[in-house]
């Protein structure tokens, strides 16, 4: 019994200072670049009206919200980068900006056409939407009646107006699920079709669903992409792997004074532990398990605890519990040696 509670108030405290310090180090680099991701955007009208439902605080941003992201990162100085100018920076071609960020969408919605790219015009912003060419019937039904995907003429208007379009796969699969030669397929496929839909190489993938694995990684490389985004939280920097780049997930009311917050070394610090816990559920039952479990708490009586901003208070109020634990069981240790 003693053995076992040195592990739980001792080696685990330890090893847990150890990653805190080396997420510290990263989110405190000088070289730090958050890329920050957004999915689709509804509009705050139509919800109040009651024309669409608001029921999704992960993968949907209100219309207003994002302005008044984009608003704060034009007052306060970011500019906004491409992935191309993240690896040319990172390869000492051009000079890093004082204040750099990287706008990103997934899964490529028809509202980031509608409602993102008049804001990113105005501001002189630019953007990069990952775009599932083909997306399966699931995808849609997600979507059915509230938002649409973008069309071939659209998404040419984006790319030649400063938001590139980059591959998301062919039908926004679960990657880790497939065989190398189904996986290969959507990987190439996807590029191949964006390439032959915008007229001009399609360089990077952002792997949707949880379906990222070194396998995947492997296959990615293979079939020519410069840089993958992948589910990691943080963000990116000289010591990242451009092949598992990590994200900044926007949600959906996050205030403008949580966003400012979202963008400094503490709060990315923190962003990327608790991305690092919410992992265990991939890493124990697979991509596929990870996705039915978090379905399953997202709707249920303690959905509202899973909103990022919530679930820090929640681990900070463990990780205290936790620290008395460990200094009662050290103590104790301690006095009964003597």
């Amino acid at each position: 019994m003693f053995w076992l509670a040195l592990v739980v108030f001792g080696v685990f405290p330890a090893l847990l200072l150890l990653e805190m310090a080396r997420c510290a180090w990263l989110e405190h680099r000088t070289d730090r670049i958050p890329i920050l991701l957004y999915h689709r955007l509804i509009s705050r009208e139509a919800v109040r009206a009651g024309r669409i439902p608001d029921d999704e605080p992960i993968y949907a941003s209100y219309d207003d919200v994002f302005a008044a992201h984009m608003d704060y990162l034009h007052r306060a100085g970011y500019v906004t980068l491409s992935l191309d100018d993240v690896l040319a920076i990172r390869a000492g071609r051009i000079a890093p900006p004082e204040r750099g960020v990287v706008v990103t969408f997934d899964d490529g919605y028809e509202s980031n056409y509608t409602m993102a790219f008049p804001v990113l015009r105005r501001n002189g912003q630019r953007a990069t939407i990952f775009v599932a060419p083909q997306p399966d019937e699931h995808t849609r039904r997600l979507v059915a009646g509230i938002d649409g995907f973008l069309t071939p003429a659209q998404m040419r208007e984006l790319d030649s107006g400063g938001v590139a379009i980059e591959s998301h796969t062919l039908t926004h699969c679960i990657l880790a699920d497939l065989d190398d030669d189904a996986a290969r397929h959507e990987l190439v496929e996807s590029k191949r079709v964006l390439s032959e839909l915008i007229g001009r190489p399609v360089r990077h993938l952002a792997i949707p669903r949880a379906g990222y694995s070194r396998r995947i990684r492997r296959l990615a490389i293979e079939a020519g992409y410069e840089s993958v985004c992948c589910n990691n939280k943080g963000s990116s920097n000289g010591w990242s792997n451009r092949y598992a780049l990590p994200r900044i997930v926007i949600e959906r009311d996050m205030t403008v004074e949580d966003f400012a917050a979202a963008l400094r070394p503490r709060s990315a610090m923190v962003l990327r532990l608790v991305g690092n816990i919410k992992r265990i559920p991939e890493r124990i039952f697979g991509a596929r398990g990870a996705r039915a479990l978090r379905v399953w708490l997202y709707n249920g009586p303690l959905a509202g605890w899973f909103v990022t901003r919530r679930l820090k208070r929640v681990l900070a109020g463990a990780a205290l519990a936790y620290v008395v634990l460990c200094g009662v069981f050290l103590w104790k240790w301690f006095v009964g040696a003597r």
